[in-house]
């Protein structure tokens, strides 16, 4: 009889932690406008969770790259990443109903933009708790994505989209 093997990129605690530091980091500009829709958030899970392919948008994009570890820069990850996360819309939605369901999570609705999340009081106090090493490394990666919060969705996927080609050709 074999076990079943979780991998750990999906654990979902692991993976509510991350939406919830990525909506504290980067839900809301310095001005109060909210910045993190399901477009965003999708883009920057997989960016989190791929941090060679986060340096490479980073770069594409002209902004200050990372200084990696060798973990992230010779790990199967990154060597050869898996692309699926991208194509898959159904467990980010699932996530965001988890959080929004335990009021972790408030919504905004904006007509011509959609969705937009930011952290309630419940989420603020949940994300205050983390110490795990691997979150505050995620925090600090997050960090970096502030300098990309001011370009629109069409151009972080274009950029993207740069990146993983470059990889493929």
């Amino acid at each position: 009889m074999s076990l079943p093997y979780i991998e750990p990129e999906d654990d979902i605690y692991l993976n509510l932690s991350i939406v919830l530091i990525v909506i504290q980091t980067l839900g809301m500009t310095k001005k109060g406008t909210l910045k993190i829709n399901n477009e965003r958030l999708h883009i920057f899970l997989y960016l989190l969770k791929n941090p060679v392919k986060l340096n490479d948008v980073l770069g594409y994009l002209g902004k200050s790259s990372l200084i990696l570890s060798e973990r992230e820069t010779f790990s199967i990850t990154s060597i050869s990443p898996n692309v699926d996360p991208l194509f898959d819309r159904s467990a980010l939605k699932s996530l965001l109903s988890i959080l929004v369901a335990n009021n972790l999570v408030d919504v905004e609705f904006k007509s011509k933009h959609g969705f937009f999340y930011k952290l309630s009081e419940k989420g603020l106090s949940a994300v205050k708790e983390f110490r795990d090493e691997y979150l505050l490394e995620i925090r600090l990666l997050s960090e970096k994505l502030k300098s990309v919060l001011s370009l629109s969705e069409s151009k972080l996927n274009q950029a993207l989209n740069q990146v993983i080609r470059k990889e493929s050709a």
